[in-house]
């Protein structure tokens, strides 16, 4: 019986963290959407601004990236093999090893 209680007891004070987590997470998505709805009327000139403003961002970003800006643009050469270094293949399908292979079973 007081195995059960106890169980009782958990269970109610998970249930009440959930629902106080589950509150705060409400409270904030409806934040977010009173403070769009607050925005006011959005005209097609305003919305049509907006959409070249990002476009020119965007421009401006891409601009910056093929610069010489190295940061979060990835690889700037192809892949190569880890066995020999030569690129088109990696280390599993590389002829060298291979023929390395042949070499040493023909012992």
């Amino acid at each position: 019986m007081e195995r059960l209680a106890h169980t009782v007891t958990l269970l109610t004070a998970e249930t009440h963290s959930l629902r106080k987590a589950n509150e705060a997470l409400s409270k904030r998505r409806r934040a977010k959407k009173t403070r769009v709805r607050q925005g006011g009327v959005l005209i097609v000139q305003d919305a049509e601004d907006i959409l070249a403003q990002k476009d020119v961002d965007e421009q401006v970003r891409a601009e910056r990236s093929a610069a010489g800006s190295t940061k979060g643009a990835g690889p700037s050469t192809a892949r190569r093999c880890g066995n020999c270094g030569e690129t088109g293949h990696n280390v599993r399908t590389c002829q060298i090893d291979a023929e390395m292979s042949d070499v040493y079973s023909d012992k």
